[in-house]
């Protein structure tokens, strides 16, 4: 009796599996990992990271450091006799008093919008310095001279032979110092010539502590006008930098690839285009990486250094300024790549890349002396090689309505789209060639000669 017996199940045979072709995506990832995993391997590349996160981190940290209360300097002054500490007295509660005033007008302005311009009216500053003043009583000069030598007091106020009051320092004498005292006695003189006179001390007092006039503006800038001209600036900075050192790693890449006939083999098993992609892609997001991560030891040690405005001005444009950077370094990443196929040589790399390093150091130079929001900043945040260094400076000043960075974007995207299909056809044809030099038009043509031919 025959029993049926059941066929096996077909399974894929191992050879289809091992010549399914990979599809685009997946080589252009595993093009782009061997992109990031040599990078990450390099370790230039990892002291370079790390000593550009410890310029950033310092150059937030070490300023706030070295720049607490230095608008609000600690002074200790020695007096000599009751009407020398009347003085200094009046001058310290006057010193105090410019600090209550100063630390709540910072306070408002930090419950503002940094962002926005500020008020075109506003109270009068006070024309007293801001001072934390220390009266310390002497018995004679003598005991006042040994502590301006020793350094223990910053000045010394002490009568003279005609009943009036000296002020003494060791070299100098602090500015803010001598201008309060100069404001105490003649506070002090007016209050007796207005007593004198009939007024009474309340009334003497109101006169002397009558407010300054009022300040109006016709065109009123932003509050925080100089952090945002230094944060625009270390951002512009920040895309020269990284552009710069990236797009070169770039292309020196390509040229290695060259010289040691690596090219050749990945050519064999990889089409050039998506070569071409896998590598821009790889260097974009270490680039992108490379920014975010500076952004956030920014952020960090502004946060750290309790300067808020900062912080606010950061995370309105940090955003942005990713974005730009993202399509700026793109656009331009793929033109690197192909100014580095066109030589096969490392010495020959200066001059393939001249008019790259043009590219990014024109706008950059610039948009280093286009410093005010008008007309020409305008025109340069829609030029699409100037939008990554301009355009973020806008929005952090509010110069800028929500829906031009939008059009910038658009603009730097089209750019970009155009010269990827320029930089991909000369990388085509020249990434093959092994001559020094390859020209432009040799390129352009793509005509792929035998390996070691001359170019044109």
């Amino acid at each position: 009796m025959t029993q049926l017996i059941d066929a096996p199940k077909k399974t894929p045979d191992a050879e289809d599996i091992e010549s399914r072709q990979p599809s685009a995506l997946e080589v252009v990832r595993l093009v782009a990992a061997r992109e990031i995993s040599a990078k990450l391997r390099d370790k230039t590349f990892i002291i370079s990271t790390a000593v550009l996160l410890l310029i950033v981190g310092g150059s937030v940290i070490v300023p706030l450091i070295l720049s607490r209360d230095a608008d609000q300097p600690k002074l200790t002054i020695a007096v000599i006799g009751a009407p020398a500490r009347a003085v200094a007295e009046s001058a310290r509660a006057a010193g105090a008093e410019a600090i209550r005033q100063d630390d709540e007008r910072k306070k408002r302005a930090d419950e503002g919008d940094v962002t926005q311009p500020g008020p075109a009216v506003r109270p009068g500053e006070s024309p007293v310095p801001t001072a934390r003043l220390t009266v310390r009583p002497v018995a004679d000069l003598t005991a006042a001279e040994s502590l301006l030598r020793s350094k223990d007091v910053d000045a010394a106020l002490v009568p003279t032979a005609n009943g009036a009051l000296s002020l003494v320092g060791l070299t100098e004498v602090d500015d803010d110092l001598s201008q309060l005292i100069a404001i105490s006695v003649q506070s002090e003189s007016l209050t007796t010539a207005l007593q004198a006179g009939g007024a009474s001390a309340q009334e003497a007092q109101r006169l002397l502590n009558a407010p300054p006039p009022v300040v109006r503006r016709l065109d009123p800038p932003s509050p925080n006008a100089d952090w945002s001209f230094a944060l625009g600036f270390a951002f512009a900075a920040l895309f020269f930098i990284t552009s710069f050192g990236f797009g070169l790693m770039i292309a020196q890449s390509v040229v290695e690839e060259k010289q040691s006939r690596v090219v050749e083999l990945l050519v064999a098993a990889v089409p050039v285009r998506l070569l071409l992609l896998g590598k821009v892609a790889g260097s974009s997001l270490l680039a992108l990486g490379q920014v975010a991560l500076l952004l956030a030891v920014g952020l960090a040690g502004a946060s750290v250094g309790g300067q808020s405005t900062v912080v606010t001005l950061l995370l309105h444009s940090g955003g942005w300024f990713l974005a730009f950077f993202a399509l700026g370094f793109t656009m331009l990443a793929c033109v690197w790549a192909a100014t580095g196929a066109l030589t096969s040589r490392q010495e020959d790399l200066q001059a393939t890349t001249l008019p790259m390093q043009a590219l990014i150091m024109i706008p950059f130079f610039i948009s280093v002396y286009v410093t005010e929001p008008g007309r020409w900043m305008t025109i340069l945040s829609y030029v699409p090689f100037s939008a990554p260094l301009t355009m973020p400076r806008r929005l952090m000043v509010g110069d800028a309505a929500w829906w031009e960075p939008l059009l910038s974007a658009l603009g730097m995207a089209a750019t970009g789209a155009i010269l990827v299909v320029i930089a991909t056809r000369l990388y085509e044809g020249a990434l093959l060639r092994t001559a020094s030099r390859t020209s432009l038009r040799t390129a352009w043509l793509g005509n792929r000669p035998v390996s070691g031919t001359a170019a044109e």
